[in-house]
C-alpha cells in the first residue's frame, strides 16, 4: 500500500495543481483561517454565548419571526458591531423600511463609507448585486430585508390579470442562495425572512417564504419572539415588566432562539430589553444568567447576595442599576459567566 501512494502526488501537489489551473484558491489546508473566520461579537454576553462564537462569517445566518419581534432590530446590532470593528456593511431594503434616524438610534453609522442602502428593483437583480459585491467589495456584514419582499423580474413584468407563476420565487431564491454561498468568504450574510401560519394544516402549521433550499443552505437560524411589555410607571420614573393597558408602552422583552446552528450547539435562548428609544439593556439578562448559574444567589425573596459584594441588595431593579454603574462588577460577573458555561 506505501508503494502505491509514493507514485502518487501529495494532498499539497495536488491543491497547487487545482488553485493554479483555476486561477484562484480552491484548496485548503484544513486549519486555515479562512475555513473559520472569527464572528461578530455584539458585546452583549448572553447573545454571544448562545451562538457561541458570534455571528457566523463566510456563511449565511437566517432572522425569522412574526411581524414586529425584532428582526431587523437583531440585524441593526449586528451592523453595529461590525462597525466598531473597521467593517462595512450593506443594507438590501426590499421592504422600503430604512430609516436613517432609526438606525442611528441602535447604533449604525449611517456615513457613505461605513454602510450603503441598495433598493434592488427585482429578485433577480436583488442577488445579483449580492454575488458581485462578495466577491469584490467583501464588506462584512450584509443584510437582505427581506426575502419575502423580492419579486422575480418575470412577474415585476407582467399584469396583475395574468397566469401565476407558481414556486417561481422559491425556486429562484434557492439558487441565488447556492451562488451566494459560494462567494461568500468572509461576510456575515444574513436573511430575513416572516413566518406564516397555514389554516387548517394538520401538525405545525407555519412556514417560510422562500421554499425549503433557504432554510438547509443556511448555517444558523435565530428565531425572534416579543415578549412581555416594558411599560412605564404613572410617575415616569421606573420601569416594570407586566400587561397594562392604562400604562405607555416603552419597549418589549425580545426573545432569541437558535433553531438552527452548524456552528455550535442548537436550541440556545437569550432574552435582552429593547425600548422604542433604540436603546438596549441587557443587565437583565446577566442577572438571570447569573442566577441559574449560581453566581449571584436569592436566598430569600427580594434579596440578592454574591461573593463579588457585600452584604445584601434589596430589590431587583436596585440591583441593576448597581451592576450597571459598576464597571468592574459587571466584568466580574461576566468572566464568571464565560468561566461556568
Amino acid at each position: 500500500m506505501k508503494d502505491e501512494l509514493a507514485d502518487l502526488p501529495t494532498l499539497n501537489e495536488w491543491g497547487k495543481k487545482w488553485n493554479k489551473s483555476t486561477k484562484t484558491t480552491v484548496t485548503f489546508d484544513p486549519g486555515n483561517e479562512v475555513l473559520v473566520p472569527e464572528g461578530i461579537l455584539l458585546g452583549i454576553p448572553n447573545i454571544d454565548k448562545m451562538l457561541g462564537n458570534g455571528f457566523p462569517r463566510g456563511r449565511s445566518t437566517i432572522f425569522v419571526g412574526e411581524p414586529a419581534s425584532g428582526k431587523t432590530l437583531l440585524a441593526q446590532l449586528v451592523i453595529a458591531a461590525a462597525q466598531r470593528e473597521g467593517g462595512r456593511a450593506m443594507f438590501f431594503d426590499a421592504e422600503r423600511t430604512y430609516d436613517p434616524v432609526w438606525f442611528k438610534a441602535t447604533g449604525v453609522d449611517t456615513s457613505s463609507d461605513r454602510l450603503i442602502v441598495v433598493r434592488p428593483r427585482n429578485l433577480e437583480q436583488c442577488f445579483d448585486m449580492i454575488v458581485d459585491a462578495l466577491e469584490t467589495i467583501k464588506p462584512a456584514v450584509i443584510v437582505l430585508d427581506s426575502i419575502p419582499a423580492l419579486v422575480p423580474k418575470k412577474i415585476a413584468e407582467e399584469q396583475m390579470e395574468d397566469k401565476d407563476n407558481i414556486a417561481l420565487a422559491p425556486r429562484k431564491i434557492g439558487q441565488a442562495v447556492q451562488k451566494c454561498n459560494l462567494a461568500n468568504e468572509s461576510t456575515c450574510l444574513i436573511f430575513i425572512n416572516q413566518i406564516r401560519t397555514a389554516i387548517g394544516k394538520w401538525g405545525n402549521p407555519e412556514s417560510m417564504p422562500g421554499g425549503w433550499g433557504l432554510k438547509y443552505q443556511s448555517s444558523v437560524m435565530i428565531r425572534t419572539r416579543k415578549g412581555a411589555w416594558i411599560l412605564e410607571n404613572e410617575d415616569e420614573t421606573d420601569m416594570v415588566w407586566g400587561e397594562d393597558k392604562e400604562k405607555k408602552r416603552v419597549g418589549f422583552i425580545l426573545k432569541l432562539r437558535t433553531e438552527r446552528n452548524k456552528v455550535s450547539e442548537p436550541f440556545k435562548d437569550a432574552e435582552l430589553e429593547f425600548r422604542f428609544d433604540g436603546s438596549i439593556d441587557w443587565i437583565g439578562s446577566l442577572i438571570h444568567e447569573s442566577l441559574v448559574l449560581g453566581i449571584i444567589e436569592c436566598p430569600n425573596k427580594g434579596w440578592f447576595t454574591s461573593e463579588l459584594w457585600e452584604g445584601k441588595i434589596h430589590g431587583r431593579e436596585k440591583l441593576e442599576n448597581v451592576i450597571r454603574d459598576d464597571e468592574e462588577l459587571k466584568s466580574a460577573i461576566i468572566s464568571q459567566i464565560k468561566t461556568k458555561s
